[in-house]
């Protein structure tokens, strides 16, 4: 990665942080520890996502390219069906950076990722591109508070890091108002599946 690129990477992972802080779409406070996976069985030339699938949540849902906004914040698509892949972080099949999918959790029930804090150490999620699918392994389930994400940030949206994984975001913790956490997924790349 050139120097130049590197630092819009930096920063394009702080403005994230920030933009989902300031969209309300940050995690909780649960930790799992990572578990083991299958070994990879294909290579996945990279390609924007076109679907994701968590299999365990019987969950299936059509993937949009997001961009940061104006005010720097990183928002769904309005559509709490969809997901929103972040047009700037890495496509599915790197072998650099992060793949960041984010989506709606509803405290009423029905969106795509309102159970998301239920995925556990070893469950599959498949993120569908043009190219074909890459299957991941869940290593880890966290909820994190708003200023525990913000530390956080570099390390789980950076661009310089990651080698390919998923993180899969969205709100939990509704306290009438607002929501006071996010979950986050953090899932190990294995390739394509058989």
């Amino acid at each position: 990665m050139t120097p130049g690129r590197y630092l819009i990477a930096v920063v394009s992972g702080l403005r994230l942080l920030v933009g989902v802080l300031a969209g309300g779409a940050v995690i909780g406070s649960l930790v799992v520890p990572g578990g083991t996976a299958a070994p990879a069985s294909g290579a996945l030339s990279p390609a924007a996502p076109t679907r994701l699938s968590l299999p365990t949540l019987q969950v299936t849902a059509p993937v949009v390219p997001i961009p940061l906004a104006a005010d720097q914040s990183l928002d769904p698509p309005r559509d709490y069906h969809q997901v929103g892949w972040w047009d700037a972080s890495a496509m599915p099949g790197a072998s650099q950076g992060q793949t960041v999918i984010t989506g709606h959790t509803l405290h009423t029930g029905g969106a795509s990722m309102n159970e998301l804090g239920r995925l556990a150490p070893g469950d599959l999620v498949d993120v569908a591109t043009e190219s074909g699918t890459m299957r991941y392994a869940v290593r880890q389930t966290k909820v994190l508070s708003r200023a525990r994400l913000a530390e956080r940030s570099l390390a789980l949206f950076g661009q310089d890091r990651g080698r390919g994984r998923l993180v899969l975001i969205t709100c939990t913790d509704w306290n009438g108002s607002f929501y006071e956490s996010n979950v986050v997924v953090l899932a190990k790349p294995l390739g394509s599946p058989a």
